[in-house]
């Protein structure tokens, strides 16, 4: 899958995307949201997306009913939802809502792969479970490998990026292979963990890169790929949960269409 950059990414942001330096979970919301928007490759049909939803910056957007309802919800984490997606019919917002939780691995770091802010395997499952009490439907958790640049350096670059650049790509040769053997690896494992635990999670694995022209491709691993399953807090009607699935249906304008993905 390719994803277009569009005008908006300035030429000092390219060039930073290429060093790998630009890439971080933010960057990596918004070009899920420009490829969503562009394409029906990574969500199949059509889909409304929000990226980065807040659950407390929702309270302006909702009744007064709703603002009191969430100003007594006191959540030990408030988790932040980084993607949250439904099918659009008609150009309605409809249900089911998907939460993701999106993490980035930069890198290996004694002899495994870490993800950019360095935690502890398995990055980022507490946080796809704490979306659960959210009242979405499922919850998925998207983990992304960064894959270091090893082609020819752009012609057009000033020289002392081209320098810079060229440092990296040599120090990068030698950890590719390594790094994608190990890539493969951690995407199976969190894979089978989510499924021997029946985790009420889904799971995809992509390897994203920069090329030398400039292009960004998201490679997935389908192999390590899981479907979440319908989340327990709505089937056995959490008062809470469904309090915030009210909330946020109403805050981004989101009608209950039907049960399925």
């Amino acid at each position: 899958m390719e994803i277009p950059l569009t005008s908006d990414f300035s030429e000092k942001f390219i060039i930073n995307l290429l060093r790998g330096n630009a890439f971080n979970e933010r960057t990596i919301v918004t070009l899920i949201e420009t490829l969503v928007a562009s394409s029906n490759e990574l969500l199949g049909d059509e889909f409304w997306i929000e990226k980065e939803v807040n659950l407390w910056e929702l309270k302006d957007f909702v009744g007064e009913k709703r603002r009191r309802e969430l100003e007594r919800f006191n959540h030990p984490m408030r988790p932040d939802i980084d993607i949250l997606f439904g099918p659009k019919v008609n150009n309605e917002r409809l249900t089911p809502l998907t939460a993701v939780e999106v993490k980035l691995f930069k890198g290996i770091e004694r002899g495994r792969v870490t993800p950019r802010a360095g935690g502890e395997f398995p990055e980022g499952l507490g946080e796809a479970i704490a979306l659960l009490t959210f009242g979405v439907d499922f919850v998925e958790l998207w983990q992304f490998f960064l894959i270091p640049l090893i082609k020819e350096i752009p012609s057009h670059l000033p020289s002392e990026v081209e320098k810079k650049l060229l440092e990296e790509l040599e120090k990068n040769k030698g950890k590719r292979d390594k790094y994608l053997n190990y890539v493969g690896t951690y995407a199976g494992f969190v894979g089978t963990l989510i499924k021997e635990l029946e985790l009420p999670l889904g799971y995809r694995c992509f390897a994203i890169s920069m090329e030398e022209d400039g292009k960004i491709w998201l490679h997935e691993d389908v192999g390590s790929n899981v479907l979440p399953k319908k989340n327990p807090f709505l089937v056995k009607r959490s008062e809470a949960a469904l309090k915030i699935r009210s909330l946020i249906k109403e805050a981004l304008n989101v009608k209950e269409g039907n049960n399925g993905r």
